[in-house]
């Protein structure tokens, strides 16, 4: 509108100068000012989403780094690839892919909060996100920021309070630079599949995540239509990772998902490691596969899941 409002004042001056005010120009000027009002809305309207190519990183507060060092590390096997400092102070990040990552901020006082600082997607143009998302009414920051490391981010929140980070990888930032490196033999996992994310209700359509990011449901329990959705998995719009929204009284429900090839294998690896790390039992979800759900000793969920259903 800050566009429109200088052509208006350009035009007035014109006229001005020209003693043109007679009442057909006027209309002329009226007209114009209306049209160009008109085109500025069209576009606002028409801000396009960018794409979101998948699951960058989940960060969560630990109540101590050597907790997360431990769990993470030693006993699933990621190798903490660099440390960077933050607005909430020093994070440390575990790598479990060159694009996906896991990353801690020490907070003594981890366990009485809500863990989760953020789920991060990447997208390939954050202002363009930022933009998109201002005109479908979410708050928006004002601005993009920088993470620490040399990625440009913004921070919004989905319908359930849900901190959500976009984030557009920088080419010199810490991630990028590490790729090829930190790449444990040892990992319990090559991938993050999905998220877990708090909702206190599963929607047919959710807001956020259906209405204005376009993600399509993958899969619902139960499948029918007809009934009441309990649970379900919704594909992210560019790629195949899943967001999932299972009803839960706890905030802290929020945790990734990893992948693996064999859920029998992956038991006895975590069974050899284990130490004081307790162990549960593997269960078949109501998607018919083998899921595996794990804490740290603050409480934050870890899951395993097969590819395919049971067989």
């Amino acid at each position: 509108m800050d566009d429109i409002k200088s052509i208006h004042d350009v035009l007035l001056r014109i006229m001005s100068n020209y003693n043109m005010k007679s009442i057909i120009l006027n209309r002329i000027l009226f007209l114009t000012i209306a049209y160009l009002a008109f085109i500025h809305v069209g576009f606002a309207q028409n801000v396009e989403r960018p794409a979101v190519w998948g699951i960058a990183r989940m960060t969560f507060l630990v109540s101590d780094f050597q907790l997360a060092r431990d769990y993470y590390g030693d006993f699933l096997g990621f190798d903490e690839a660099f440390s960077f400092t933050s607005k909430m102070g020093k994070v440390i990040s575990f790598k479990v892919n060159d694009r996906q990552f896991l990353e801690f901020v020490e907070d003594k006082d981890a366990k009485e909060k809500p863990r989760l600082v953020a789920v991060s997607f990447e997208t390939e143009d954050v202002e363009q996100m930022r933009k998109y998302l201002a005109n479908k009414g979410v708050k928006v920051p004002s601005s993009v920021a920088e993470d620490g490391v040399g990625n440009r981010v913004i921070l919004v929140h989905d319908s359930y309070g849900v901190p959500v980070e976009f984030m557009q990888f920088g080419n010199e930032s810490m991630h990028i630079l590490s790729k090829g490196k930190h790449l444990s033999n040892r990992r319990i996992s090559k991938r993050i599949h999905h998220v877990g994310l708090y909702c206190t209700e599963v929607l047919d359509e959710d807001p956020f995540w259906v209405g204005i990011m376009g993600c399509k449901e993958l899969w619902r329990y139960p499948e029918s239509h007809q009934e009441k959705v309990e649970m379900n998995y919704l594909q992210l719009p560019d790629c195949v990772e899943n967001i999932e929204h299972y009803p839960s009284d706890d905030i802290n429900f929020n945790h990734p998902c990893f992948l693996v090839d064999d859920m029998q294998e992956t038991i006895y690896t975590l069974k050899e490691r284990r130490g004081n790390n307790a162990l549960a039992k593997p269960v078949v979800g109501k998607g018919k596969r083998w899921l595996l759900n794990l804490t740290n000793e603050d409480g934050t969920k870890v899951e395993f899941t097969e590819a395919h259903a049971v067989r």
